[in-house]
């Protein structure tokens, strides 16, 4: 089983690859929920090696977003006549990322868990240098979403800068030691974030690293601070496109007008890419997953997502390791982001960021398992 998730995570960006006729995203959705079920089949040929831990925070949450879509999938079908597919997709997508969840806490471990870190750190030095071949016009497979030609864009497996740079903010925790190897491929890693102009990997690189830096070099803090503020800065100075908000602060004004009614329940998973259209422009995410969170499930579904990250990070405060603030720090990162940008409705960022969520508590799960026996 460990090789199998060793496969699936490090063949995890390269879904697209595999099936062309589809566009980036949902290529990759396709390669993530047949791996997942690859998993889950061979879950049946090989016994568990851990009992499944509690996590009330994660049972609330899907068992509220399931009642939620439930309620909406009756009540349209009774007034359409047909199967409403947009709301029920969503929550698909939810139980297979729950799914892969379930599978991690019950068959890895601390020494599985740095194995397929290892590798996929390599996955990601490939794609490093993938993305130097795309700086320089030589990427033969991929344009940028909504173009037809090579224009130098560096886009990584994602399709869009903005996305791939959070993507790359996120992931650095993987390099950071002493290894020269690791400290090249950091500096490369850094570079690229700053080609694809996006703020939320610029700033969020940055706040991934001062968390990283509180838990492992705190003497350090203080210096680490001063030299993200001064680096942003000088950024900003030269380069004031960076922090445009562009139309996401009209849209999220208007999206709270149609939101207001149903504030404590929501509207639906799915339905903020049904209604809402801003300055002529379909936007099927909110840019803030937060935000499209209570437009969709209601303030109780961002209440519940909101312990479900506390219940993490206590058990994380529990736990701390290299491994553990290494993978932290990454995941604190995805939480990050998801406040500018729709990161968890990207396949390979919330699969790699279930399997972040979901690895603190095999940790814990393992070490309890082996204490007991």
């Amino acid at each position: 089983m460990v090789n199998l998730f060793l496969i699936f995570m490090c063949g995890l960006p390269f879904g697209s690859f595999l099936f062309k006729n589809c566009d980036i995203w949902h290529s990759q959705g396709h390669f993530i929920q047949m791996g997942i079920l690859i998993l889950f089949g061979y879950s049946f040929f090989e016994k568990s090696k851990y009992a499944q831990p509690l996590n009330k925070p994660l049972g609330a949450f899907i068992l509220w977003s399931g009642l939620a879509t439930g309620y909406w999938w009756i009540k349209i079908l009774s007034l359409t006549k047909a199967y409403p597919t947009k709301i029920f997709m969503p929550f698909f997508n939810i139980l297979c990322l729950i799914l892969f969840y379930k599978l991690i806490v019950e068959y890895l471990n601390k020494n599985s868990i740095e194995k397929i870190l290892k590798w996929f750190k390599y996955t990601v030095i490939a794609l490093l240098f993938y993305c130097v071949l795309q700086f320089f016009g030589l990427d033969e497979f991929f344009n940028a979403l909504g173009t037809t030609d090579n224009n130098k864009l560096v886009i990584g497996i994602i399709g869009n800068p903005s996305h791939w740079g959070g993507f790359l903010a996120i992931v650095q925790p993987l390099f950071f030691s002493k290894n020269r190897q690791d400290i090249l491929s950091l500096i490369l890693l850094w570079g690229l974030i700053l080609l694809t102009h996006s703020a939320a990997g610029m700033v969020g690189g940055l706040l991934v690293i001062l968390f990283w830096i509180a838990f492992k070099k705190r003497k350090l803090f203080p210096i680490a601070i001063g030299t993200s503020i001064a680096f942003v800065t000088t950024v900003f100075l030269f380069n004031k496109h960076y922090f445009s908000a562009g139309d996401r602060l009209d849209a999220w004004r208007t999206t709270f007008v149609l939101m207001k009614d149903k504030f404590i329940t929501g509207l639906g998973l799915g339905t903020f890419g049904l209604k809402n259209t801003f300055s002529g422009v379909h936007w099927q995410h909110a840019h803030n997953e937060y935000y499209q969170l209570v437009f969709e499930l209601g303030i109780i579904g961002l209440i519940l997502v909101l312990w479900c990250i506390y219940d993490y990070f206590k058990t994380f405060n529990s736990i701390k390791t290299d491994l553990t603030i290494k993978i932290s720090s990454m995941f604190f990162g995805f939480c990050l982001i998801s406040g500018v940008d729709f990161v968890s409705h990207l396949w390979v960022i919330s699969t790699l960021a279930m399997f972040l969520f979901a690895s603190i508590y095999a940790i814990k799960n393992s070490e309890e398992s082996c204490t007991l026996a």
